[in-house]
């Protein structure tokens, strides 16, 4: 046996260092693995209190640091045609509302490890997408199937860690019932947006959403501009 050993002691040694690194690579995959989970961001959208209408949407944050919401979009599925709109801002705020409680007026901000934001409930979400489209009927005195509304995405554009790099999550749901008063989720877990192309379409969103809002602004400055000269 030690004859034996002493022979092969060079292809033993082989071996042996061979597994070594191989129980090395093992831990440091490992290692490797946990640490990318902690770096990823988590962001849910989930469905709370039933699956009526009428429930509300949450926003939750659990990634290992705070985030940062840039933008929130509905993307209602009706009549055959998409219909996307920013909702990250009350329609109904008012620009005084935003010198000491900037949370009545925008959905964007900053959101710490754990913390959760309340949307509304989707019905609300819903009308104020359809206010913006003619195509749409967001009279609040009709029942929600005028919408004819087959399903929406909720999608959540933010920034995680030091880098500042855009990061998305998306949720799909689909509207039932004879009325459309019931809704569930498509899938069990909230979409992750990472890839490249869908950074860039998150960018993209951002521009054209930052181009409206300067339109919007200017339009607003010259017809105060014209009541005032009158």
């Amino acid at each position: 046996m030690w004859e034996w050993i002493n022979d092969n002691a060079q292809a033993l040694s082989f071996f042996a260092s061979a597994g070594t690194l191989g129980v090395w690579l093992f831990y440091a995959h490992l290692l490797y693995s946990g640490f990318r989970r902690q770096r990823q961001a988590r962001i849910l959208v989930t469905q709370g209190w039933g699956q009526q209408i009428d429930s509300v949407c949450l926003i939750s944050n659990m990634s290992q640091e705070p985030i940062y919401i840039h933008s929130i979009t509905m993307t209602i599925r009706a009549y055959d045609t998409e219909y996307t709109e920013a909702i990250t801002d009350f329609d109904e705020a008012q620009p005084r509302d935003s010198e000491n409680h900037p949370k009545e007026v925008t959905r964007q901000g900053p959101l710490r490890v754990g913390e959760q934001m309340n949307l509304g409930t989707f019905r609300s979400l819903l009308r104020q997408t359809a206010k913006r489209h003619k195509d749409l009927s967001a009279d609040e005195s009709q029942p929600l199937h005028s919408l004819a509304v087959r399903n929406f995405k909720v999608t959540v554009v933010a920034s995680y860690g030091p880098e500042g790099g855009l990061i998305g999550a998306q949720r799909k749901f689909l509207v039932r019932g004879e009325e459309n008063q019931l809704m569930r989720p498509v899938a069990v877990s909230t979409k992750r947006m990472t890839r490249r192309r869908a950074r860039q379409k998150m960018q993209n969103w951002l521009e054209q959403q930052i181009s409206t809002t300067e339109r919007c602004t200017v339009a607003s400055r010259d017809k105060a501009t014209r009541s005032t000269g009158r």
